[in-house]
């Protein structure tokens, strides 16, 4: 066996893992931001597409559209 000190020859694997791991986190967390606030479109085209299909009038479609603009 050779004796490496204090200094194991992959140690700076670990230091690299670390960096990489934190830097995927804030590209993950940068990211995020953008799409929060698509959840109301989508909710517009679930809509449209339910007016669309017939399983709502005109009347209930624009309460639940006032609904969303609201939020």
């Amino acid at each position: 066996m050779h004796h490496w000190g204090y200094f194991h020859p992959f140690a700076f694997i670990f230091p690299l893992l670390f960096i990489a791991f934190f830097a995927a986190n804030f590209i993950m967390w940068r990211r995020r931001g953008r799409f929060c606030f698509q959840g109301n479109a989508d909710a517009q085209v679930i809509l449209a597409k339910r007016l669309a299909s017939g399983e709502i009038d005109i009347e209930e479609y624009e309460k639940i559209n006032e609904i969303l603009k609201q939020k």
